[in-house]
């Protein structure tokens, strides 16, 4: 689905692309940078509270439907980005210091900014934390299930993170600089397995897809803060089971 590939990476990680997993060492770096840039205040509150309206809104189609449009007309996790990314340097050089792997992993990088984005201007939710969030819930998910989640499911999901955040106290005070650094947070999360996953599947390679898989649950734990077999997507959205 289009919400969770994107083309241009797609085009970009061409059959014969020299692509591995990082290094334990290299990836625990990143997790390690991008979880601090993610606000862990903001984060555990709004886990606890989505669980909540995820159980609320699951068997109410009309609450649900409200919620989708309060989250693209009136969203609480929205920022009025900065001139430049923030985070995509560092987090490049968090994985490597080799300058053409740098090279390199900032295109790929670029690339899945460029495809997300789109994505999220076409369906109305541009510059959204929520939407971000979103983001790497189902690409992290199809990657360790090898299941796409709905765009349906994806957007009751990004509607009550939405509410989520925006019922945290912790959050609500983020200035615009800081709540971008947690969007691209989520953003780089995602493009990481995402790429993986992409080149293991070009190339056939189940080492590499196992990697990857292992690496999305990792995510996918960091991120709701549950570990990723009691997650499963439906048409109305995320249930933990």
């Amino acid at each position: 689905m289009a919400l969770l590939t994107s083309a241009a990476l797609a085009q970009w990680v061409a059959p014969g692309t020299t692509f591995g997993a990082p290094s334990s060492l290299s990836y625990s770096q990143a997790m390690a940078y991008v979880t601090v840039q993610m606000n862990a205040a903001a984060v555990q509150r709004a886990q606890a509270e989505l669980n909540r309206i995820n159980g609320l809104s699951r068997n109410n189609p009309s609450a649900q439907a409200t919620a989708r449009t309060q989250a693209q007309t009136r969203p609480q996790t929205s920022f009025k980005p900065g001139a430049q990314r923030l985070l995509l340097n560092p987090f490049v050089r968090s994985l490597s210091n080799k300058p053409a792997e740098v090279q390199e992993l900032t295109r790929a990088f670029t690339e899945g900014f460029k495809g997300f984005e789109a994505e999220a201007r076409r369906l109305g939710r541009p510059h959204n934390v929520a939407m971000a969030f979103t983001y790497l819930v189902g690409v992290c998910y199809l990657v360790h299930y090898g299941e796409e989640p709905t765009e349906a499911a994806l957007l009751n999901l990004q509607a009550n993170t939405d509410a989520a955040f925006g019922a945290s106290e912790a959050f609500r005070r983020l200035t615009d600089g800081e709540r971008q650094r947690m969007y691209e947070a989520f953003v780089l999360m995602a493009t990481l397995p995402l790429l993986g996953y992409t080149v293991a599947v070009q190339e056939n390679d189940p080492k590499l897809l196992e990697d990857y898989r292992e690496i999305a649950g990792v995510a996918l734990e960091a991120t709701l803060g549950v570990r990723p077999e009691r997650l499963k997507f439906t048409p109305t959205g995320l249930e933990l089971r």
